[in-house]
């Protein structure tokens, strides 16, 4: 067998366990405590930490290599309107360029006419067409290049992105990327992310396996029967840095990123809690990195379930969506099927969800009607309401309901993510306390204990959690650090529930905010500056840097800690900064811009660490950067985008925006949004009859949800030409809230305003 598909241990290592594990990371609410012997022993070498340098490039073209500045000084000539790049300095080259009105397929920002198919294979030929052009000024060699589909496709029909992979002797040089943006058929984005410097090359491997392990268990102390490995040893390339004492910034220019060819092992160890990598430097030997790859968090099910948490109100009743069905086949969305005769049971192992109580079985049969009644109960953790087997607990009921609920919102947005369309485990009941994770393939709550209630009762707890699995199948795997994989957990939350306290009830008192405590909420944390004894907007400088421990966030802090500033920002742009700041309407924008750029976004900001820490969004995945390409309608970023206005408010106070960017604080809108569609519903048995008045030749998405018209909404019909639909996922004694908004057929980023949301009935 070759070193690469081999796949269990060599005999030399004969203590260990050689159960093989599916390979996952898991992420949870709160840090854990690290007080176990590899928590103690993790680190992650110099060489491995994430590190980009920014520069314009007009500050910088004297220290470029002349075949890099030319090409881009010829770009800059010959573009049809400004464009502005700005130089990775660790490889020399221009790393992010952007502008508009490039003309690449037909579209509404272009004059160009349809002459063949327009799909994912045109786009890649286009792409590597246009390398001829500017593989120069990039620094990338188009045969290196693979394209990646996961974050790859036109998740909106205005919107394509083409993104590769780096690839050097058939492995990729991983977080290394190569990416264009199109938006209304024309190029407004292209760049890379960290890119080796010219001349890298990928170093020898001079340790086998066996001695690469060898390696790690002396540094850990020994491996041995309690270890059981998901990764029993494979070759990895990396992004390496290469540090230099000539220069004030501890590289030197053009030559400060090479590349690290690794074994990497992942293992569990039975009594300590996590998800250990290990990394061994295959030239050398050296051990780089010893980390948990666990993320950790919290969530509850149909019958009774709580909005949000059991300290913000009680109980109440909503069907189990998607639920298994002993006669055959599911529920739809509103719990509905058709009965015939007999008694016909759920164990809540639905289509999309499946539960897992420690406390006991789950079955729950139907009455002479066929209603599959879980009903409500007192108590928590393992107390039923007497029926439906000893595992129809609280968190069982809420965990199956609010996953169903989130991963529907998420299919509404992203219909081609295969993970959102299958079925998801979730463990409820664990005997832990105090804590919730994802572990990379199951989502996983602890009961109440320790000055803590049940995880998986909290709705904020459970989406957050949730958050991480999207976060790791958004196509762009997981967020490269621990910080923005956070903020993707807190915001999947936020978005959903409307709240900034994530998770209410998780804790007894308010949170501690990291030495801001927070004024109003018992949750892991509350991403509203405003409601902390600061009231003031986080920065790298004036959050992280002084409150934050180490860790392996964007500064290279504690992943929860710095999670705050990409958070509050987000959270700012719905709530202080969109017209209608906090109401229906601008959370719309915010839903749309969100998930748009799920597939292309990688870290949420960028960090430099210094003497007083700074920021930016100006990296190629930077979240700024990509929902500013998804908010842009007209393909021409220079002249401002519809929401830029705001968009930059939000990111710049937070220190998050890329200042130099072209139009970066015009609000600008390059196409006319559709008037308004006037919406009426007529409550009909379970089904709803909604029409809306014609905004000239739009097309129409519309939008559901059960718990009110400022609530997080899933969108149930996409590019709708007709201006009527009967919903037939909705039940009788539940009440729903709708909206549709209108758009030109093609540019959904030039949508109309919600319409007025109006509330039904069914009966």
């Amino acid at each position: 067998m070759t070193e690469k598909n081999r796949s269990i241990l060599p005999s030399a290592v004969g203590l260990l366990a050689l159960v093989l594990l599916p390979l996952g990371v898991a992420q949870a609410q709160v840090a854990k405590q690290g007080f176990d012997t590899l928590s103690r022993l993790a680190f992650q070498s110099d060489r491995l930490e994430p590190a980009q340098s920014f520069e314009a490039v007009d500050n910088v073209q004297g220290l470029m290599k002349a075949n890099s500045r030319d090409a881009w000084s010829t770009f800059r000539l010959n573009a049809p309107v400004e464009w502005r790049a700005t130089v990775d300095q660790r490889s020399g080259v221009v790393a992010f360029a952007e502008g508009g009105n490039i003309a690449w397929v037909p579209g509404r920002g272009n004059s160009l006419k349809a002459s063949k198919k327009v799909d994912l294979a045109a786009l890649e030929t286009i792409a590597r067409t246009y390398l001829d052009q500017v593989g120069d000024m990039l620094g990338v060699d188009a045969k290196t290049l693979v394209l990646n589909r996961g974050r790859s496709g036109q998740p909106a029909s205005h919107l394509w992105f083409v993104d590769f992979d780096v690839v050097r002797e058939g492995l990729p040089v991983e977080n290394a990327r190569v990416i264009f943006r199109v938006n209304n058929g024309n190029l407004i984005q292209f760049g890379s992310e960290y890119l080796p410097a010219a001349g890298a090359t990928v170093p020898p491997t001079k340790l086998t396996r066996e001695q690469a392990l060898a390696a790690v268990a002396k540094y850990i102390g020994g491996l041995g029967s309690a270890d059981t490995f998901m990764d029993s040893g494979s070759l990895h390339l990396l992004p390496a840095n290469i540090l230099s004492t000539r220069s004030a910034e501890g590289f030197d220019f053009g030559a400060g990123r090479g590349i690290a060819k690794v074994w990497q092992f992942t293992f569990h160890r039975d009594g300590v809690m996590g998800t250990w990598m290990a990394r061994v430097d295959a030239a050398s030997g050296e051990v780089l990195e010893l980390s948990d790859v666990n993320t950790y968090a919290t969530a509850q099910a149909s019958g009774g379930i709580f909005q949000n948490s059991p300290t913000t109100g009680s109980e109440i009743v909503r069907p189990a969506p998607f639920a298994n069905l002993s006669s055959g086949g599911f529920t739809n969305s509103a719990g509905l099927y058709t009965y015939s005769s007999g008694t016909v049971t759920s164990t809540l192992n639905g289509q999309y969800v499946k539960i897992t109580d420690t406390c006991g079985a789950i079955s729950q049969g139907s009455d002479a009607s066929g209603n599959i009644a879980f009903g409500t109960s007192t108590g928590t953790d393992c107390t039923t309401p007497g029926h439906g087997g000893a595992g129809n607990t609280h968190s069982a009921r809420e965990q199956f309901y609010q996953v169903n609920r989130i991963k529907e919102v998420g299919r509404g947005w992203l219909p081609s993510n295969a993970w959102l369309g299958a079925k998801l485990t979730v463990n409820v009941n664990l005997n832990q306390t105090c804590n919730a994770y994802w572990n990379g393939s199951t989502l996983n709550f602890f009961k109440s204990g320790g000055g803590c209630n049940n995880t998986g009762m909290i709705a904020g707890v459970s989406l957050h959690e949730y958050g991480h699995g999207l976060d790791q199948n958004d196509g762009t795997g997981t967020a490269p650090e621990g910080g923005t994989g956070e903020s993707y957990g807190d915001l999947t939350a936020t978005i959903a529930v409307h709240s900034s306290c994530v998770g209410p009830g998780f804790l007894s008192s308010n949170c501690g905010g990291y030495g801001n405590a927070c004024t109003a909420c018992t949750g892991v944390r509350d991403i509203d500056y405003a409601k902390h004894a600061s009231a003031v907007a986080a920065t790298v400088a004036n959050h992280t840097q002084v409150r934050c421990s180490a860790g392996s966030g964007p500064c290279r802090k504690e992943v929860h800690c710095e999670s705050y500033v990409p958070s509050e920002a987000v959270w700012d742009f719905a709530n202080r900064d969109l017209p209608g700041a906090g109401t229906g309407p601008a959370w719309t924008v915010l839903d749309r811009l969100w998930y748009l750029s799920r597939n292309t976004a990688t870290s949420s900001f960028t960090c430099t660490r210094g003497g007083t820490y700074t920021s930016n969004g100006c990296s190629a995945g930077n979240w700024w950067k990509v929902m500013r390409a998804v908010d842009d309608d007209d393909g021409n970023l220079s002249n401002g985008t519809p929401h830029g206005g705001a968009l930059y408010a939000a990111f710049n106070r937070h220190g998050i925006a890329c200042t130099t960017d072209a139009g970066a604080s015009t609000t600008h809108a390059g196409c006319a949004a559709p008037a308004t569609p006037t919406l009426t519903v007529t409550a009909c048995s379970n089904s709803a009859a909604l029409a809306w008045t014609a905004s000239g030749t739009a097309v129409y998405d519309v939008f559901r949800n059960e718990f009110g018209c400022n609530a997080g909404f899933t969108k149930i019909s996409t590019g709708a030409t007709g201006t009527s639909l009967t919903d037939t996922n909705v039940a009788n004694g539940t009440t729903y809230y709708y909206q549709v908004t209108a758009f030109p057929s093609g540019n959904e980023a030039c949508a109309s305003a919600p319409s007025a949301c109006i509330t039904v009935a069914p009966h």
